[in-house]
């Protein structure tokens, strides 16, 4: 299949025609080690009933690549076992049901799944990608540790399959179309996230990809929801290529643009259903912007806006103490901290993934520029104590929390003793209002402080646009090029679908030696604002 790419038409190669090998069947032994694994064993009814119903709910709306109906047993329906092990290792790692503790333990889970997989138990490549993509949900270690269970390395495991079936070619019939594509945006989500809580390179490059972006029709009379599986491909998509390019030292005034409009159109096409705030702006006692309303909680809307503020607080972070803090960064950071607020008050933060230890240690970095300002120190502090505390929570559950935490103090630790402080509150700039013009008062503290304020200074600073750790502020429009050039490819949240890449700046001679090597230590080494880090 993948060989005609090099050949005319005419000169195809008939695949077909050619004799394939038998798959290598198991032998015995091969089963007995499954056996002696307890690969084939299933949890009782009310436990497996109970996993597959948290795994549907909490699980399945950021990968919706696995049917209700494809894990129960029917006459004309026999279940993946390898799926199976999956589902229940990733619902086993967002429940604490004693009846399910009490069976067995997420590692449990994970050795079945793991076994069945290096077996080569199943053969069905999609539902073995299927498997290796809910396999992520394991990740029992922290980046800076080898290893080969943890999201890192199974998304690779996952890439190197999809690439091997064509997973990332536009399909040509309708058969098992829909699941292609979203087991493909699925990885390609994960990916995205994994490369901005590591600071890894993608596995992915969309260059290679004929895919269009993931749309209504991949879903069909499906139960999930898909407008948010496709909003969260496209932040998903936005701070993949953020992180790339503050890796790359590829963040160039030009890109800076691309992302800020790909950000701006993003929260503006939200659908309503997924909303922070709703409804029109209202106006105040004499005639100016309140705000909007804010809407009825909703689990998975609070989720899918932690990534769009994370990318505000990467582009627009002040780039060193000598800078005044950036209150867009701020602005953005509070709003993290209300969200995690909500989860605390919900006994929530259970249902989170690892990727959530990063956007804590993103929104803390933003909180702790609040500490050279003494207006807004003692306004701030708080969110540090929600900051400290659903980290804890988290740490139960993913170790890579620790370390995050460990810095945040730290950190907080260093500006005690510093004493660095700034007198006036940093204004938003009137470049930056945009972003928040769909939100409203009614979560954090900031918003008064930043958006009602007056007059708003804009932005004009000139540092070099090719230095990624200096922020340039571009202006925002509220009009989006609707043209494929360069220029405007990502103008769309996935415009760089189409392979834009931008490579005109120079690398960096190099960066101090890391101290710290945990999650989003990219983050840390790019601001590059604290110095070394004491432990």
């Amino acid at each position: 299949m993948e060989r005609n790419d090099y050949f005319r038409d005419a000169d195809a190669i008939h695949d077909v025609s050619l004799q394939i090998p038998t798959a290598e069947v198991l032998t015995d032994d091969d089963a007995q080690l499954l056996r002696l694994q307890r690969a084939f064993d299933m949890p009782p009814r009310a436990v497996r009933d109970s996993l597959i119903d948290v795994f549907m709910k909490r699980c399945a709306p950021w990968m919706p690549i696995v049917e209700r109906t494809w894990l129960q047993e029917t006459a004309d329906n026999r279940p993946s076992i390898l799926l199976l092990q999956s589902v229940f290792l990733a619902a086993s790692r967002v429940t604490s049901a004693p009846a399910v503790t009490a069976y067995a333990s997420s590692h449990e889970f994970y050795r079945r799944a793991k076994a069945l997989f290096w077996s080569g138990w199943e053969k069905n490549p999609l539902t073995v990608i299927a498997a290796v993509c809910i396999l992520h949900w394991y990740n029992p270690e922290c980046p800076e540790h080898v290893s080969t269970n943890t999201s890192g390395f199974w998304r690779y495991v996952g890439v190197g399959l999809a690439h091997q079936i064509g997973l990332q070619k536009e399909p040509r019939g309708q058969d098992g179309r829909a699941l292609r594509r979203r087991l493909w945006w699925s990885l390609y989500a994960r990916d995205c996230l994994i490369s901005a809580g590591q600071g890894r390179p993608l596995a992915v490059n969309l260059g290679d990809s004929e895919l269009k972006p993931p749309c209504m029709e991949d879903f069909g009379d499906s139960n999930l929801r898909p407008e948010l599986f496709i909003a969260y491909v496209e932040i998903c998509s936005i701070l993949g290529h953020l992180t790339q390019c503050c890796r790359r030292d590829s963040l160039t005034r030009r890109t800076r643009q691309s992302v800020c409009r790909s950000l701006q159109r993003w929260i503006q096409e939200l659908p309503d259903s997924l909303r922070l705030f709703a409804g029109s702006e209202l106006p105040d006692s004499e005639g100016s912007s309140t705000g909007k309303t804010l809407s009825p909680y909703d689990f998975e809307a609070r989720q899918l806006h932690i990534p769009y503020f994370i990318c505000l607080i990467i582009l627009c972070r002040a780039p060193s103490p000598q800078h005044p803090p950036s209150a867009t960064a701020i602005l953005a950071s509070s709003y993290i901290v209300a969200i995690f607020e909500d989860f605390l008050a919900r006994d929530e933060l259970q249902f989170l993934g690892s990727i959530f230890t990063f956007y804590l240690l993103a929104a803390g970095l933003g909180v702790l520029s609040c500490r050279r300002s003494p207006t807004l120190c003692l306004k701030a502090e708080p969110n540090m104590q929600t900051i400290y505390a659903s980290l804890e929570q988290l740490a139960k559950r993913w170790p890579s929390a620790t370390a995050p935490l460990r810095v945040l103090r730290s950190m907080n630790c260093q500006q005690d003793s510093t004493g660095l402080s700034l007198a006036q509150v940093p204004k938003l700039a009137d470049d930056h209002v945009p972003f928040f013009k769909t939100f409203g008062p009614g979560l954090t503290w900031a918003w008064e402080e930043f958006m009602t304020q007056r007059p708003r200074a804009r932005d004009t600073s000139t540092g070099d646009a090719r230095d990624s750790r200096h922020p340039v502020n571009v202006e925002i429009t509220a009009t989006f090029p609707t043209d494929t050039t360069a220029e405007n490819l990502l103008a769309h949240p996935l415009g760089d679908i189409l392979g834009h890449s931008v490579q005109e700046s120079t690398p960096d001679e190099g960066l101090p030696p890391l101290q710290y090597e945990g999650i989003g230590d990219w983050l840390l080494n790019e601001c590059d604002v604290y110095g070394d880090l004491a432990f």
